[in-house]
């Protein structure tokens, strides 16, 4: 029986590498917050000939105080960051309010609406702070009683939280008599009957979609460019993303499919895209962070138009390292560091058996994992198995083509 455990220099590693004579595993030390944020797109870049200065207020200009952040999101106007320690920081316009971050540190996730920001409580409970004009953002219009979140998205004027469960609840437009709001009202927060099973979910601007853990997306709301509804043959999928009236799906095989509308290119995948881990949706544009840390950006930001193109495609030379990506309506965020920010991970009943070696891990709603493998320590590449969503449970993996002696890892983004 041998034993090892070896740290490599993979930004994706979680620290977890097992070398499987018996079937013998660890798991792996805690990995290191990724600390820097870059940042590119309105905020830096100012369009004067568009008359309007409504995207260009500081979101892309990284605070020098910041440190340790471990989750970004980039909304309208402002952009957050989550804190190793449970804190917020956040930077841009604070016209609304979206700026107005509690004091405390127990914060586990993030998302930015247009003038809005939704903060997930440690404790399963939600805060929406920023533009109450319409009232759908008005932390009292969180539903009450609403707990056991795991995992929140905010679009132009609604919000979406996920629940342990399984279940997604919705509120603003749809669920407010306002007057303003019901113009802009196309069905966003009124979740399917009967949708369960559900491990991720994504809110575009009117629009709202919702991964199963079977691999199929539901989407509901505006659909005037198909945004809403799922192309045939869509399966497999393993994380979502929704853009102001496209979506993006990225399938375990670590292809992405988009639809919706194209205007400005967001749905022309980039020829020869693949190995993503992760995706991200602006208005008009669209983030993949490909497993070796680089990012690839499509749709608006590279053109003329004063009103889209602020330079939001326009990925910083020489970025690498990149553990987390999310895009604001026209800038996009890339979290730098060393590994993803990982909590560490729990390998349960490993065993070797005649259909290969196979294992169980505890997985998070919202999460993609994914199984990498060497024949030799020597080897240069890891080898990955098809991607997984992390659904709240254990999920199972299955190396049917286990070999005499072979090294494993565990990435999560």
């Amino acid at each position: 029986m041998s034993r090892l455990r070896q740290r490599t220099s993979s930004p994706f590693s979680t620290g977890l590498v097992f070398i499987l004579g018996l079937g013998l595993l660890f798991a792996p030390a805690p990995a290191k917050a990724g600390n820097r944020v870059v940042a590119w797109g309105a905020g830096l870049i100012t369009n004067t000939a568009d008359g309007y200065a409504g995207y260009n207020f500081g979101q892309s200009v990284i605070p020098a105080n910041l440190t340790n952040a471990v989750l970004v999101a980039g909304g309208g106007q402002h952009t957050l960051a989550l804190k190793a320690d449970g804190a917020l920081q956040g930077w841009g316009t604070n016209s609304a309010g979206q700026l107005n971050l509690p004091a405390q540190s127990n914060f586990v996730a993030i998302a930015c609406g247009f003038l809005d920001s939704a903060l997930l409580q440690t404790n399963g409970t939600v805060i929406v702070i920023g533009d109450n004009g319409d009232n759908y953002a008005n932390p009292n219009y969180v539903p009450l009683g609403l707990s056991n979140v795991v995992a929140i998205a905010a679009g132009r004027y609604h919000c979406l939280a996920l629940k342990t469960d399984g279940t997604v609840t919705a509120w603003g437009t749809s669920t407010n008599p306002d007057t303003y709001v019901t113009n802009f009202d196309y069905g966003q927060s009124a979740v399917p009957a009967g949708l369960s099973n559900v491990v991720a979910i994504a809110a575009g601007a009117y629009h709202s979609l919702a991964l199963k853990a079977d691999g199929t997306v539901t989407g509901w709301g505006r659909t005037d460019y198909g945004q809403a509804s799922t192309p045939s043959g869509v399966s497999n999928v393993v994380a979502i993303a929704a853009g102001f009236a496209d979506s993006l799906a990225l399938e375990a095989n670590g292809k992405v499919v988009a639809w919706g509308d194209n205007t400005f290119g967001q749905t022309n995948i980039p020829a020869g895209l693949s190995n993503v881990v992760a995706i991200a949706s602006g208005w008009w544009h669209n983030l993949a962070l490909k497993s070796n840390g680089t990012v690839v950006a499509w749709g608006a930001g590279g053109g003329s138009n004063p009103y889209v193109d602020y330079k939001q495609t326009n990925v910083p030379t020489g970025l690498t390292n990149v553990v987390q990506i999310a895009a604001g309506t026209a800038h996009s965020l890339a979290l730098v560091g060393t590994a993803p920010p990982v909590m560490q991970a729990a390998i349960i009943s490993p065993s070797l058996g005649t259909n290969g070696f196979s294992f169980s891990l505890p997985t998070q709603n919202g999460r993609v994992y994914e199984l990498e493998f060497k024949n030799s320590l020597t080897d240069d590449v890891w080898q990955s198995l098809p991607l997984k969503a992390g659904t709240g449970g254990l999920l199972q993996w299955t190396d049917s083509a286990f070999a005499a002696m072979r090294f494993y890892r565990v990435s999560r983004w």
